[in-house]
């Protein structure tokens, strides 16, 4: 039986949130293949009947499905058009033919997707192995790679210069200085968020918040977090790294200043970094500086700097942090 012949080597599916991600994708995949990407199809679908379209790209037209999973996917209108698709595909062909990235590792994908090799979370691989396991699946099942012509290449090149160009711009600029204070209060309300959701559900663990305009504090009392980001200029966030740092001894909230004292002066432990920075996967985040090539939005640096603070107090639980008082 002959090769069925297909429309398209890869549609990709995302809600509209993520469409940096698929862009990225597209851009990285399209040297090679011909990728489905409904912003890169704009023209085609308003030719056709657009609801039609989008069902066979998923359904029939495309060689392999890439969904860029979040929780809120397949409950929009285009989203549930493409489930509908992807499902009926199952029916007839099983699951080859589809790969699920988890994007957010609190999310819980359909209850109908197998726990197979089908899926894989971005956290883990990134996008370059994301899209090297892209590449594998899509030969597997028969598409061939074209050659990448120097045109091709060449707009490729085209986005990059522009994406760094566009970069640079925002990071010497007021603008760019504006969206990251934006992002350190999500962060700062984050952190109250989870505080007050621990302080419900966990029992035996008292956690004190408190923040200003850059700095948190985050204490259990026996051991203590300083979150601070402060931009270096006004118009400038080159050198502007935000700081987790971890204390032995109970650090003062910012509103404790003044009225209270602690008996010992905490410790200082160690220290991680993260840099402003701006990638096509995700518009605004921080990239860590300790860990390669690692990205956080805002909830995400929240909710790491908790985890950070829930670590020490179990070494400082355990003994593996001695008191500042070595008497007490």
């Amino acid at each position: 039986m002959p090769d069925k012949k297909y429309k398209y080597d890869l549609a990709i599916s995302f809600l509209n949130q993520d469409e940096p991600i698929a862009l990225d994708l597209h851009s990285r995949l399209n040297l090679n293949f011909n990728v489905f990407v409904y912003s890169k199809k704009q023209e085609e679908l308003a030719g056709s009947d657009g609801t039609e379209t989008f069902r066979k790209a998923f359904r029939s037209d495309s060689r392999m499905v890439v969904v860029l999973y979040r929780d809120g996917w397949g409950k929009t209108p285009w989203t549930r058009i493409e489930e509908g698709a992807i499902t009926d595909r199952f029916l007839k062909e099983g699951w080859n033919w589809l790969l699920f990235i988890m994007l957010d590792s609190k999310s819980t994908p359909p209850p109908w997707l197998p726990e197979t090799r089908i899926r894989l979370n971005l956290e883990d691989y990134g996008i370059e192995q994301a899209v090297g396991a892209i590449k594998s699946r899509l030969q597997e099942i028969g598409s061939r790679i074209q050659k990448e012509t120097a045109k091709k290449k060449a707009k490729q090149i085209e986005g990059q210069v522009a994406f760094r160009a566009e970069k640079e711009r925002l990071f010497s600029s007021s603008e760019g200085v504006k969206a990251f204070e934006s992002e350190f209060n999500i962060i700062r309300q984050e952190i109250s968020r989870i505080i007050d959701d621990i302080s419900k559900d966990v029992k035996g663990i008292t956690i004190q918040y408190g923040s200003e305009s850059y700095h948190c504090v985050v204490t259990s009392g026996s051991v203590s977090i300083a979150v601070n980001w402060r931009p270096r200029y006004a118009n400038d966030l080159h050198d502007s790294p935000l700081k987790i740092m971890e204390f032995n001894g109970r650090l003062l909230l910012p509103q404790e200043r003044g009225r209270f004292r602690v008996p010992f002066e905490p410790k200082a432990l160690s220290t991680h970094e993260f840099e402003p920075d701006i990638t096509s996967v995700m518009k605004w985040c921080w990239r860590a500086k300790f860990h390669g090539e690692t990205y956080f939005s805002s909830s995400e640096l929240a909710d790491f700097s908790l985890k950070v603070l829930l670590n020490l107090i179990d070494r400082s639980d355990k003994g593996e942090i001695p008191p500042i008082d070595q008497l007490y």
